[in-house]
């Protein structure tokens, strides 16, 4: 099969960020545009800004219910104990309207994800979901970069992700046919939490094989979900940060029974999304043993139970798997095999999607996005996604672990100008507008954001420079290492590119720009070899507690500055158990007040992903409940017999 790449060219980036650095000067001190309308919202659902060209755009806050107190869930609820977002099973349907700036995407109704449970039913998914599913054919998707290492579990990217997902199941998993709204089991058949809240048991499905034919057991799920919240010395867990605050200890009950059992009671829904994470699958006890618990260089070759295997990865090229004939789920998965190509940026798969080469891509251009919304060709929708854009510093040396310094940076980089340029690429929110995510129920109020002191250009340039001054470095800093995540990633390399420029100009911060991989920028994260450096991380799902203890607290798995605050830690432990939302929403401001005055990053992008498919593929229900690095099992998709491969 012949298969053609695209690549985005960018000579011009050095021209058009200078131009946008004269015109950032020149138009400093600026009044801020006034606010336009926003889609309107109905109880748990809020709305994007049309065009997030700036952070006066109005974005309606969802008002969360009060939840009742913690009770078992052995059976389905009416009202989980607390949500991890506001409930939005009466979102309407994204609607798109003319977007005023061909560049951009159409406003469209934001579904802000709950992942409440679902009734308990052992098997919710079958093949006969789908009566009319034709099986067979190949899935080709446009995907991202190759991947450095093969371990899911210790990176946070889309690079391993999107290949990898497909091959593995979990206890419990978010619903594929209801977009991720829901929690279903997985290899569980069900869940039961005690009273207090401090238990949960998983009964396991019998007969589950890997993809050698070994059959499962409950050893193996607790070996391989010990690595997640005890990782051995030398092997990173990314998400452990969303676990440890709770202090989980897993035991085995019988060959298909596994316990955990915890410090202090994870509220439901918080809990419930945190066993339903995809990243993190079920292998072999004794192959983990084998490689020592890392399968960084073996991981695609571990046998796992997920509805398709590992079939071949050609560097550059193509990564393939196939059906697992002997899934445990049996008729499933419909498709023969799931191919992705590594087509490295939105450019490139936008293009790849409208010319036919791939039959769906994720994270495609604003401009492409628009163009499919009106060609019966393809289905495209807006998924619940928020990458996080930001610069980390290297705390565990000078300056970076001085708060004035990492203070005058935040104050430096011009967010706005950032969003001008990185909407070329992508669609989102610019940073800098509070230490939430933004267009969910615990953002700022509008007018708070538009009185923060990042966006008053002039007053934060010369806050800035004083705070530099106080800590001694008038005078600049020289010869500092800005590692670049994925050098070829177009929007990476402006920011950096911006980046570099900003701080020298504003602060005489002389540094250079070191382009890497992603997952060797991972890598170098571990290390701690760097100075300053531009990337972009993922929440694992839209709850404070899961973002900011991951990103923020003492040991969490992304605080990639390796922050440490204790003030801020002991807010968060109140922030983690408060079932109260006005008084959750503001310890959650307190929280952010603390981050305020002690910068661990500078953060210059909230990203939102559009996808879309052609209209032959079935089964995609988009993804509005579980976060856009979810959802990606491929088990219920199937095509149309004229366009399968």
């Amino acid at each position: 099969m012949l298969t053609r790449r695209f690549w985005y060219p960018a000579p011009l980036m050095p021209v058009l960020l200078s131009l946008l650095m004269l015109a950032a000067l020149a138009c400093a001190g600026a009044e801020v545009p006034q606010e336009t309308e926003s889609a309107g919202t109905t109880t748990g659902d809020t709305a994007a800004a049309s065009q997030a060209q700036s952070p006066t755009q109005a974005q309606p806050q969802a008002q969360p219910q009060s939840q009742p107190q913690s009770q078992t869930q052995a059976q389905p609820q009416t009202q989980p104990q607390q949500q991890a977002q506001p409930q939005a099973q009466t979102a309407p349907e994204p609607v798109a309207t003319a977007a005023p700036e061909p560049a951009q995407p159409v406003p469209f109704a934001t579904r802000v994800p709950a992942a409440l449970p679902s009734e308990v039913v052992a098997n919710p998914i079958t093949k006969d979901v789908y009566p009319d599913a034709v099986r067979g054919g190949i899935l080709r998707r446009g995907g991202y970069y190759d991947p450095a290492h093969f371990d899911l579990m210790q990176v946070s990217s889309v690079t391993n992700s999107f290949k990898q997902m497909m091959l593995y199941n979990n206890i419990l998993r978010y619903n594929p046919l209801d977009a991720g709204k829901t929690i279903i089991p997985d290899l569980a058949t069900s869940w039961e939490v005690s009273e207090d809240g401090y238990t949960w048991t998983f009964p396991l499905r019998e007969g589950v094989t890997f993809h050698d034919g070994t059959v499962l057991n409950a050893d193996d799920v607790a070996a391989s979900w010990s690595r997640v919240i005890d990782p051995p010395a030398g092997v990173v867990s990314a998400r452990k940060g969303l676990y440890t605050p709770f202090g989980p200890s897993i035991e085995v009950i019988d060959p298909l029974t596994v316990q955990f059992t915890f410090e202090k009671a994870p509220p439901l829904n918080y809990g419930l999304n945190a066993f339903a994470l995809e990243w993190h699958g079920v292998f072999q006890k004794a192959y983990l043993e084998e490689h020592n618990y890392d399968l960084k260089q073996a991981g695609q070759f571990a046998p796992s139970t997920g509805a398709f295997k590992y079939l071949e990865h050609q560097e550059g090229e193509v990564w393939k798997n196939e059906r697992y004939e002997n899934y445990w789920n049996e008729g499933l998965p419909y498709l023969d095999e799931v191919w992705t190509y590594p087509l490295e940026n939105s450019t490139n798969r936008s293009a790849a999607l409208l010319a036919g080469n791939v039959d769906f891509a994720q994270t495609i251009d604003p401009q492409a996005f628009n163009k499919m919304l009106e060609d019966d060709r393809f289905v495209a929708e807006p998924f619940s996604s928020y990458s996080y854009g930001g610069i980390w510093f290297n705390m565990d040396k000078e300056p970076w672990s001085d708060p004035r310094v990492r203070k005058a940076m935040w104050l430096a980089f011009d967010r706005l100008a950032a969003h001008e340029v990185v909407s070329e690429w992508l669609f989102g929110y610019p940073g800098g507008g509070g230490w939430t995510l933004p267009d969910q129920a615990y953002q700022l109020p509008q007018a708070e954001i538009d009185e923060r002191l990042v966006y008053d250009r002039v007053s934060a340039e010369a806050e800035a420079k004083r705070l530099m001054a106080e800590a001694g470095y008038a005078d600049g800093i020289k010869n500092v290492d800005l590692m670049q995540r994925q050098p070829n990633s177009p929007w990476y390399s402006a920011v950096a590119q911006m980046a570099e420029l900003e701080f020298l100009r504003v602060l005489g911060i002389e540094s250079t720009i070191r382009a890497v991989p992603s997952a060797v920028w991972f890598e170098e994260l571990a290390n701690r070899n760097f100075d300053i450096t531009v990337g972009a991380i993922a929440s694992p799902f839209i709850d404070p507690s899961a973002y900011m203890n991951s990103f923020y607290r003492c040991g969490g798995g992304e605080n990639h500055s390796n922050y440490c605050n204790e003030e801020f830690d002991s807010v968060m432990s109140m922030v983690d158990t408060e079932g109260d939302f006005d008084k959750r929403y503001d310890l959650v401001q307190k929280a952010a007040g603390i981050l305020d005055e002690d910068p661990p990053v500078v953060t210059w992008w909230y990203n939102r992903t559009l996808a879309a498919w052609r209209s032959c593929v079935h089964g995609l229900e988009g993804k509005h409940g579980a976060l856009v690095h979810n959802l990606d099992r491929m088990d219920t998709v199937w095509m149309d017999a004229e366009c399968q491969q």
